[in-house]
């Protein structure tokens, strides 16, 4: 089965995009009998579609829980800031010029 893949942000200075495919899964009584999980892959590509970089990500929670991935302004869509709910700090990430960094995410 495909993944269903929802365009998220847009750099306009270099015209590249990230894509986000995400779902949640409940898994009751792991975490205090309300454990919310959610896993995403998310993609940044280029104006053409060529994927330049690729990640899994997933956060938990008792109520609650997000992964987000957004461009980092005025990088020129170079940088993309990694936010998990379950992680106290963000993380900024150098997205390549080239596909080389495309790393293989589950179910692919």
């Amino acid at each position: 089965m495909g993944r269903k893949w929802e365009q998220i942000d847009h750099d306009p200075a270099s015209g590249r995009v990230i894509f986000k495919a995400d779902e949640e899964v409940n898994r009751p009584g792991l975490y205090r009998g309300n454990d919310h999980v959610v896993e995403a892959v998310f993609e940044v590509r280029t104006a053409q579609g060529t994927v330049l970089w690729r990640t899994w990500e997933s956060a938990k929670g008792e109520y609650w829980c997000g992964v987000f991935l957004w461009f980092v302004k005025g990088s020129n869509g170079t940088q993309v800031r990694l936010d998990c709910s379950d992680v106290e700090v963000d993380e900024i990430i150098d997205v390549p010029d080239t596909p080389h960094a495309v790393q293989v995410a589950p179910e692919d």
